[in-house]
């Protein structure tokens, strides 16, 4: 079911902003020995932030205490990047004191910055892809996940959807706040403990099916996170297709 919710609170709450911030940062081993360690923010929203830097973390789950200037809050790493992966180096940190602000001066004052989805095809930028790379880019993979539909203006719109599948270029939601074609919208995504946000245009829409969405703009520093969820699904139905194959 959608659920209304003021836009202004919602674009607060999904507001990221890539910046580099000096950070100290507490985490104690299993001995409870604590170690503290100097990194630094990748980005940061409201509600936690992507660290580079770190050493002692081992594991999902565990946490830490993050301070900055005189602020401090304890948080929970949710995510550690892949060390071959598309985010190697970054973890991702979610904090647990929800009246704690550590970065809420720099979000009030900061924009966000979007970098624009070239398509190969376009004209706007010639393919530097092989095919295998252009099929897994195009192709939406099914999954889980959910999504925040935010149409600003006079007539403006917030409903949240279910996420149905997702390519690196758009994605299908399935939601009853169904938009015309042509729609221009914004979307916060979320998927597992990974969050990223785009602006997109609908391209269909069903109220038996969903809403095609084709991504026009990616929040900047956040194209690694969703090249990552698109190999990592492309993966898992290669895995799925091999296993089908063999017990038929």
């Amino acid at each position: 079911m959608n659920q209304e919710v003021s836009p202004q609170l919602a674009e607060r709450q999904s507001k990221r902003i890539q910046v580099a911030l000096p950070i100290r940062v507490t985490s104690w081993d299993g001995a409870h020995k604590p170690a503290l360690e100097i990194a630094c923010t990748y980005d940061i929203s409201a509600r936690g932030a992507r660290v580079t830097g770190l050493r002692c973390v081992q594991g999902t789950g565990e946490i830490v205490a993050i301070e900055r200037g005189k602020s401090k809050a304890f948080c929970r790493v949710v995510w550690i990047g892949e060390p071959t992966s598309e985010l190697r180096g970054q973890i991702g940190i979610q904090c647990l004191e929800s009246d704690r602000r550590l970065w809420e001066a720099e979000l009030r004052d900061m924009e966000e910055v979007y970098d624009p989805i070239l398509v190969e095809g376009s004209g706007k930028r010639a393919s530097t892809f092989a095919s295998h790379e252009r099929r897994r880019r195009r192709e939406r993979f099914i999954l889980e996940g959910k999504a925040e539909l935010i149409k600003p203006g006079p007539n403006s719109i917030h409903a949240r959807a279910a996420l149905k599948n997702l390519s690196e270029i758009g994605c299908l939601v399935s939601t009853k706040q169904i938009l015309l074609p042509g729609t221009e919208l914004k979307l916060a995504l979320s998927i597992g403990d990974y969050d990223l946000a785009v602006k997109g245009q609908v391209r269909h829409a069903d109220p038996h099916v969903g809403m095609g969405i084709e991504f026009q703009e990616i929040r900047k520093g956040e194209r690694q996170i969703l090249q990552f969820l698109v190999r990592k699904l492309a993966e898992k139905y290669l895995e799925d297709s091999l296993q089908f194959e063999v017990h038929r």
